[in-house]
Order: structure tokens, then C-alpha cells, then sequence
């Protein structure tokens, strides 16, 4: 029977940390993989802002460089035409199914299955459970964005929870709930859903590609490096944000291990890629959301929008009819500084008819703090009443990415260090052959 092959998409994972783990005998199929499969890095962007993970998708799934992709938000694929690899292998004559790919766009004629990411407005394909599955996905990332989590997005996760997992999880199921309060744990459990049912989907369906991304590595690694084992640097988080002596990452390091073994234990070729990875952060910032945004945007003096959309944590998107409506939201957006030390509070993308904002203040913020227009006669007392703590930041983006593959599957020579939009070619054709 020839293989399916499976890309597994672990997002921005360090794998320095997963060989201090592997070293300490922890993760014994990461540990197997080291040891039988090829290790190669990816390089890509060479501009900061560049190296966001919903370009560097991009990039992976389309084989084209940001220059010639131009994808710089997330969600923004569908606004393009570009050829992705889920549909070049559909043309080739592949089944193909996909969960989370990130910032990727359902253009499949006949999909196996296709649940797309959270921010991504693009078709989902599945039966009533791949639909309810995304529902609650995508509703706890948003209310996750608004800082609060509703309880019909809690049943909804727990029963997709328990509906995919399969009686042998059960263990880990459990420990997962009664650590549910612990940081980090959510998002363990998040991905755990979008696993189980992956893995319950290609045992049925059964395509001959598929693609499941994981993102809570990323999100942990992000906020809660300092707590590892395997970081070494001067910072610590405060006990009050992450305890000492609990380490998230070993926890999502985890569960990634285990759903590695479960998959070698298929008849596939098995790759996974991480686009880019993350590094130490060398300072201590702070993250900040807006609570209310179209209640702060009143306050401020912003009224003639279309929409407003809340994004990933401090960052939203708000819609215009006009690009001069935009222009002046822009500009207002702009303008606000913290009054006490005169630093930016937002930065704003103008896309013409869109805003993407971001929060960028990155300092403790007192109860007293007031922000002020620079340019207009506004000031916003008790600006910390308007706002949430999101995270402290922990790991920062490195371009340099990892991709494993078997020699087994792939005979070729390949160069230790290659572009990240190379892998696209290299992914098809294993999975061609």
C-alpha cells in the first residue's frame, strides 16, 4: 500500500530545548526522530516584520519569497490567487486534508477535510463534528482575544475533547483537567482536540496528503520560556504569572511527543516543519488588550467604521467604508502617547479601508496612568481601567526554521541549510511519489 504523507506543522518550535529534553530523558519519540530522520534549518526573511509565522506559512505553502507573495496579515490569503500546495497536489490527482493550517485559504475542489485556522475566513469542509469543532475553536480563540472565556465555548471545547479522544488518552485527559488552571494548560488541551481529531480523520477519510498545524508551542514558548528547564538566561517570570517549578513547555513537549508516536506507528511519511523558531527575548515586556474596542474607540473619537475585529491578543482590525475615515483613525490612533513618559501607545497598518492595530505599549501600567493626543485635545484618564494584562514576553521570533524528513522517503540530496520556500517542492514531491 503506497504511504500517505503527513506534514506536520509544529509552529516556531526551538529544537535546542527539545534536545536539552531528550538529553534529560524526556520525549522519546522526538529522541527517535533525531535519531533516524534528517535535520535540516530554514532561513528566511531577513527583516523583522517580517518574520511573523502567517508570512512564513505563506511562504512555506506557496513557495514564494514575501516579496512575491506580499501575504503580511494574517487572514489575508484570500485575498489572493496564489497556488498553495494543498491545491497543486489536488491537480496532480492527491486526496488532500488539512486542520489549523495557518493563514491558508480552502480553494480544494474535493477535500477530505478542511478546518481552517481561527483568523481565516475561508470555507470549512467536513461533516457536523468538523464543524462544530471549528465553531468552538474559533470562538475561543476570540474570546481568548477579549480576555474571557464564555461557558458554551468551554462545553463545546470539552465535549470535542472528549469525543476525539480515544479511551487510551484517557490518562492524560485527566491530568490535563485538574491542571487546567495552570498557565499554559488551555492551550495544551486546545491542540490536543485539533489532534485527535486529525488523527480520527485520516484514519477514516484516509487522504493521501494532509497537514496538521499546531500553534500552543509557540504560544508557550512566547510567554512562558523563562519557566523551562532548558532556558538559561537571567530572567525569571514573577510568581504570580507563572509559578516556579511549573514548565508549560515541557508540558505542550509533551503532548507533541506523544502524537509524533502516535503517527509513527502509521504506515506514512511523516515531515515537520516549524517555519521559523523562537529565541530568548532580552528584555521584560509587557502585553496589553484593549477590553472593550468599540467602547474605547468611542471614547477616543473613532465612530465611522464598518466593523471591528479582534485579533491575536493586543491586536485588532477595524474596516472602513472610506479610505479617508481610515486615514483619520490612523492619525488619531497614532497620535496617543503614555503621558507620564511619552511612549507610543498603538501602531497602526493602513491598508487603505483597513486598520490593523496594535497595542505596543510595553511597560507596567499604573491605575493612575493617563494617555494623551499629541495632535488633538484628548485625554484618556484611568487608561488601565480600558485594559487587560495579556502576558509578559518571553520568546521573540529567529528566521532560521527546522524541517525533518526521512531519507527513506526522500532519496535526493538536500543542502543542510536551505530556503524556506524550497521545502514546498520537496514536500510535493515525496508526497507524489
Amino acid at each position: 500500500m503506497k504511504k500517505t504523507t503527513i506534514l506536520l506543522g509544529l509552529n516556531e518550535l526551538n529544537f535546542n530545548y527539545i534536545k536539552y529534553y531528550v538529553d534529560i530523558g524526556e520525549l522519546p519519540n522526538f529522541k527517535a526522530l533525531l535519531n533516524n530522520y534528517k535535520l535540516i534549518t530554514t532561513y528566511s526573511e531577513t527583516k523583522y516584520e517580517l518574520l511573523e509565522p502567517w508570512i512564513q506559512w505563506v511562504t512555506v505553502h506557496t513557495g514564494k519569497r514575501y516579496e512575491e507573495h506580499k501575504v503580511f496579515r494574517l487572514g489575508d490569503i484570500v485575498n489572493t490567487e496564489h497556488e498553495q500546495i494543498f491545491e497543486s497536489l489536488e491537480s496532480k490527482g492527491l486526496s488532500v486534508g488539512a486542520i489549523s493550517p495557518f493563514n491558508a485559504k480552502n480553494n480544494l475542489k474535493t477535500p477530505k477535510f478542511f478546518i481552517p485556522d481561527p483568523w481565516t475566513k475561508t470555507p470549512v469542509s467536513g461533516n457536523w463534528l468538523i464543524q462544530s469543532l471549528y465553531q468552538a475553536v474559533h470562538q475561543s480563540v476570540n474570546d481568548n482575544a477579549k480576555g474571557r472565556h464564555g461557558l458554551k465555548t468551554l462545553i463545546s471545547l470539552m465535549f470535542g475533547l472528549v469525543l476525539t479522544t480515544p479511551i487510551s488518552q484517557y490518562i492524560m485527559l485527566l491530568k490535563m483537567f485538574f491542571e487546567r488552571k495552570n498557565p499554559g494548560i488551555k492551550a495544551v488541551i486546545l491542540d490536543s482536540i485539533l489532534a485527535n481529531t486529525f488523527l480520527r480523520l485520516i484514519k477514516s477519510k484516509n487522504p493521501d496528503f494532509s497537514n496538521l498545524f499546531l500553534n500552543s508551542g509557540a504560544h508557550i514558548q512566547h510567554h512562558y520560556l523563562f519557566n523551562s528547564k532548558a532556558y538559561d538566561g537571567e530572567f525569571s517570570n514573577p510568581e504570580w504569572y507563572c509559578p516556579k517549578g511549573h514548565d508549560p513547555l515541557i508540558k505542550i513537549l509533551r503532548l507533541y511527543d506523544n502524537i509524533i508516536g502516535r503517527l509513527l506507528k502509521r504506515n506514512i511519511k511523516l515531515l515537520i516543519a516549524t517555519g521559523l523558531h523562537q529565541q530568548p527575548h532580552k528584555k521584560i515586556t509587557y502585553y496589553w488588550r484593549i477590553n472593550k474596542h468599540e467602547d474605547f474607540l468611542k471614547i477616543i473619537g473613532v465612530r465611522d467604521y464598518e466593523t471591528i475585529s479582534p485579533r491575536m491578543s493586543r491586536d485588532f482590525l477595524v474596516e472602513f467604508s472610506d479610505k479617508s475615515k481610515a486615514i483619520s483613525a490612523e492619525h488619531l490612533l497614532n497620535s496617543f502617547i503614555m503621558k507620564r513618559n511619552r511612549e507610543e501607545v498603538f501602531k497602526v497598518d493602513n491598508r487603505g479601508y483597513s486598520l490593523f492595530v496594535e497595542v505596543i505599549y510595553s511597560n507596567p501600567i499604573l491605575d493612575s496612568d493617563v494617555i494623551i493626543s499629541k495632535t488633538e485635545k484628548i485625554e484618556i484618564k484611568q487608561f488601565k481601567s480600558l485594559i487587560s494584562f495579556v502576558a509578559i514576553k518571553n520568546g521573540e521570533h529567529n528566521g532560521m526554521g527546522y524541517f525533518l524528513y526521512s531519507e527513506n522517503d526522500y532519496k535526493k540530496k538536500i543542502k543542510s541549510e536551505i530556503n524556506l520556500r524550497e521545502i514546498k517542492d520537496i514536500i510535493e514531491e515525496i508526497a507524489i511519489a
